[in-house]
């Protein structure tokens, strides 16, 4: 049993375990501080017990609080008064790649229960897969040049064929649903919407691995993509798609649903095994990687949701459908989650290659941006004269942009640069885990140098936090503070 002491350090780690768990949680990313979301909840009920989140993962329909229940609620104002709508699943979904992959079944609507995911193709992959041997579905995705959809875009393949050739038989799948940048939602969507493919990726993953237990961690912020995932987990039990002897083969795979309590740096992979084993949410040094010593030590694929789907499609189209989609240097689709702030928000699939000008082009409207936000409060600040990259992992690195996850923030002429700047760092500041002194202590200092508006001083701790910090969130969170401080922070109303 854990002892007091690590029981006090999850209690004093994890939001949820010392927050009030009857208070809204009323959304403070990128996309609902720019809509005021906070501003307009406190009018909206004011006494009511509420605390602040990282993400609801509604962008697209900003702002948003989860209520008492876990319903995810937009708040609206019209003519000078406030109301509640409750919002559904999907948002506007589009494809605008030659071949719809993560979002072909999203885009027509809602496949959470089996007898329309297996209507529309989904476990078919893993069926076939079960009657053959793991080293054809290896091949297959090392061949398909897919690379993780997290940010990180380290090839799939290479991952799987690390885990499947690390000693031991007790190895471990996760399905990593605890990515919730703010400003991204394609994760909640796929979960709540298609969870069946989800699974259906994870379970190809064990197979080619040898792993016979499956997780899939769903972020406190996302509870009825927790529920649904449950559901789907049932039903592919009872149809003998999960469990013993599945089809009839040797294989098994037990999959069970891990809820985060409240942490956004659970979303880098290390921290998140911390939290499964029951420690705080911390990053670990590496090597060792998970895929050698992971889990509770046993080899560990995390993968990302929207990754666990295009293994699904590539096992059920193959490795050269999905090469020809994309460029030579980044193969297949990316989703895009676009916020509120655009005229015609929602997710668009494109192939990488597709101008990030021509996806806000068409997404903007006749709003005038001074910029737009990529892959939240750890991507880049893109200003117009930078559109004209095109999404892929390389140019756009070569640039100095980082995609991230894939979510597109709207920041409209007149924002105040200085005030999201601040919001970012204290962001930061709450967030941090803790277990590097850089980023746990140099975040608190960045937040007062940034109030007191010493510019030259923050720039130059933020160039220490980058460079020392152990994981991407330190490393990573600097650089678009950096953009508004050197090339914004003369703009709008935080001139």
């Amino acid at each position: 049993m854990d002892g007091p002491a690590q029981a006090r350090a999850r209690d004093s780690y994890f939001a949820d375990r010392h927050a009030d768990p009857h208070a809204v949680r009323v959304c403070r990313g990128t996309s609902c501080a720019l809509a005021r979301g906070p501003e307009l909840w406190k009018s909206l009920a004011p006494g009511e017990p509420w605390r602040s989140i990282a993400c609801a993962g509604h962008c697209d329909r900003s702002p948003v609080v989860l209520d008492r229940d876990g319903r995810a609620v937009q708040l609206r104002e019209r003519a000078g008064r406030l109301a509640r709508a409750e919002l559904p699943v999907r948002p506007d979904v589009r494809v605008r790649a030659r071949v719809p992959v993560v979002l072909e079944r999203v885009a027509h609507g809602e496949f959470h229960p089996l007898s329309r995911a297996l209507d529309a193709g989904v476990w078919r992959a893993f069926e076939r897969a079960v009657r053959g041997e793991p080293a054809a579905l290896l091949c297959a995705l090392e061949a398909s040049g897919e690379c993780g959809r997290g940010g990180g875009a380290f090839p799939t393949g290479a991952k799987w064929r690390a885990a499947s050739s690390a000693p031991g038989r007790d190895k471990v799948v996760v399905a990593n649903g605890d990515e919730g940048d703010p400003g991204s939602f394609v994760d909640r969507v796929l979960l709540e919407a298609d969870p069946h493919a989800v699974l259906e990726g994870l379970a190809l993953c064990a197979f080619a691995t040898g792993a016979r237990h499956g997780i899939v961690y769903v972020r406190s912020e996302y509870p009825r993509a927790a529920e649904r995932v449950e559901a789907a987990i049932a039903e592919a039990e009872r149809a003998g798609l999960l469990g013993r002897a599945i089809r009839g083969s040797g294989f098994e795979l037990e999959v069970r649903v891990v809820r985060g309590e409240g942490s956004y740096v659970c979303g880098e992979e290390t921290a998140l095994l911390n939290a499964l084993e029951g420690k705080r949410g911390e990053v670990r040094l590496r090597p060792p990687y998970p895929t050698r010593r992971g889990l509770f030590g046993r080899p560990t694929v995390v993968n990302n949701v929207e990754t666990l789907v295009n293994a699904a499609w590539i096992a059920r189209h193959g490795a050269p459908a999905y090469r020809a989609l994309g460029t030579a240097a980044s193969r297949g689709t990316k989703v895009v989650s676009l916020n509120a702030g655009f005229a015609f928000p929602g997710l668009v699939e494109v192939e990488f290659g597709t101008s990030l000008a021509a996806v806000i082009d068409e997404a903007v409207g006749r709003v005038r941006l001074a910029a737009v936000a990529i892959g939240g409060p750890m991507g880049s600040i893109a200003l117009p004269d930078e559109w004209d990259v095109p999404i892929c992992w390389e140019a756009m690195r070569g640039r100095g942009i980082a995609l991230g996850h894939g979510g597109l923030v709207a920041l409209p002429e007149g924002t105040d640069f200085a005030a999201l700047a601040q919001s970012w760092l204290e962001f930061m500041a709450s967030e941090s885990c803790g277990k590097c002194v850089p980023c746990r202590v140099g975040s608190r200092e960045a937040v007062e140098l940034a109030r007191a508006n010493a510019h030259e001083p923050l720039l130059e701790l933020l160039d220490v936090v980058s460079a020392a910090s152990l994981c991407p969130f330190g490393q990573d969170l600097p650089r678009p503070v950096r953009t508004i401080l050197t090339r914004l922070a003369a703009r709008g109303s935080g001139a």
